[in-house]
């Protein structure tokens, strides 16, 4: 029988038959319609090493998932092939293939064909930065296991999240954040495995950048291999030190928890002024009294990697990303005055922190008019922050060095809770960055990638979700007291 390539397949229905490998199979689910199948996705590879990705509708998943096993050789026909989305893409060919009702899709028990076992789509770092909140492709990643932080070895309740900091080969280190069902698997495999791995190749992971960190964050076709599982591993073992078997006097790689404790805000202020300079965080439940605008509630910073811009004379140029025609975005920085039974403080926010509150994003709540030196902002104050006073919340601070020095004018807000009774998770103690700024996404991809984008985090927005509600809101009549407000604001 003669056999179709995957890079000679055109658009179209395909009478053709191919034989595949079946390398990984997923669930893709719509968290907008409480967790409805949409899809089961998959990557195919043939003895050309091309791979393709697969869907199956719900609708015929019954049919064909039983007979689905990972690493299996199948030869498949009767397939309708599509161009492959732009979006959340996971593999390089320029062709997708659905699954029909006139599709056959057998597995062999031998095949003569050399079909390759496994395939990574590994990413220089710089690469991977660069895809860092374009949405367009979603890289896998192996490096040197250096530090597990997880609230499933905690005990802590609620939604589960483990993050791995890994070193790349490039020596540099990226955290991965994986979330719910996931983590959850991930450390069934940790426990099965019976010690901790040293190298860790994670798959399909949706690169962010945060106030300009990288996050790599596991989606729903995340999976994650330890050690010799891969062939890949396998090498990377032996690059390291004694070929990765010395194991003996090695520290544990997990970093525990740490309560974040609640304070007053008379007993904030008045830590800053007995206490030694030190990174720690706390809770302080307190209202709004008032949003100063003397600083402005908002800066043009980079839409790439949110830091401030520098205004040219026609231009924004950002430092840290090295463009000299940076396109700006409006990002909130909100001082907030507010104060409990025993005194008042400032507690300062920032870009996502504050659109949790106002479900409205600062480039929707307000634009940019002019460029360079000449921008400005056309809203003073935007009514959805506006209504944010005298409202009670619970702030999680963060307190660095700068806090306990003679010009602290404000703590800064890490996360905010609507109630007390939303127990936020506590940090971990081993004195680095805070890793909790990842965005825990898990994305679907498949017949609907949009729809199949999973939040797990009730305050991360997106922009498409920010405009929606800025266009409900000015279908009710909120925003009629805006009109009045497009005059000058102060803007950094």
């Amino acid at each position: 029988m003669a056999f179709t390539l995957l890079s000679d397949l055109k658009a179209g229905r395909c009478s053709n038959t191919a034989e595949v490998r079946l390398l990984r199979v997923w669930e893709a689910r719509n968290i907008n319609k409480g967790m409805e199948l949409m899809s089961l996705d998959m990557l195919l590879i043939d003895e050309n090493s091309t791979v393709v990705h697969g869907t199956v509708s719900a609708l015929l998943q019954l049919r064909f998932r039983p007979r689905m096993t990972e690493g299996s050789v199948y030869t498949l026909s009767g397939f309708d092939v599509t161009r492959s989305s732009p979006k959340y893409r996971l593999s390089d060919a320029p062709v997708a293939i659905r699954f029909n009702d006139g599709t056959e899709f057998e597995k062999l028990s031998t095949t003569s064909r050399t079909i390759p076992t496994e395939h990574f789509r590994f990413r220089p770092y710089d690469q991977i930065l660069g895809l860092a909140n374009t949405g367009r492709q979603l890289p896998d990643v192996m490096g040197e296991l250096s530090a597990i932080r997880s609230t499933i070895t905690d005990r802590i309740p609620g939604a589960q999240r483990v993050m791995l900091n890994l070193r790349l080969e490039s020596d540099t280190t990226v955290c991965v954040s994986i979330f719910d069902s996931l983590a959850l698997a991930f450390h069934s495999k940790l426990d099965v495995y019976g010690k901790e791995p040293r190298i860790v190749v994670v798959t399909a992971v949706n690169p962010k950048l945060v106030s300009g960190k990288l996050y790599l964050n596991g989606t729903s076709a995340t999976r994650v291999f330890f050690d010799s599982e891969t062939a890949v591993g396998v090498d990377a073992l032996a690059r390291l030190p004694s070929g990765g078997t010395d194991q003996a006097g090695s520290s544990s790689k997990v970093v525990h928890a740490q309560k974040i404790e609640p304070m007053t805000v008379s007993e904030l202020n008045q830590f800053i002024f007995t206490a030694d300079p030190q990174i720690i965080e706390f809770l302080c439940t307190a209202k709004v009294t008032e949003i100063q605008l003397d600083e402005g509630w908002c800066y043009i910073g980079c839409s790439t990697c949110s830091k401030k811009l520098i205004r040219e004379e026609t231009s924004f140029t950002c430092v840290p990303c090295n463009e000299t025609n940076a396109v700006a975005k409006l990002k909130y920085r909100v001082i907030l005055s507010v104060s409990d039974d025993t005194g008042a403080a400032a507690f300062l926010g920032f870009d996502e922190e504050i659109a949790s509150l106002t479900h409205v994003l600062a480039s929707d709540a307000a634009h940019i008019v002019g460029i360079g030196t000449n921008a400005q902002v056309d809203i003073d104050l935007p009514r959805s922050l506006a209504n944010l006073v005298g409202s009670t919340y619970t702030f999680q601070l963060r307190l660095k060095d700068f806090n306990f020095g003679p010009n602290h004018r404000s703590f800064t807000i890490s996360r905010i809770f609507p109630a007390r009774d939303l127990a936020p998770k506590p940090t971990f103690s081993d004195g680095g960055e805070d890793t909790d700024q990842s965005i825990p996404q898990s994305v679907a991809t498949g017949l609907d990638v949009g729809a199949a984008i999973v939040n797990n985090g009730a305050d991360q927005l997106t922009d498409a979700d920010g405009a929606r509600m800025v266009h409900e809101a000015a279908a009710s009549g909120e925003d009629a007291g805006e009109a009045t407000a497009r005059k000058k604001a102060r803007v950094e």
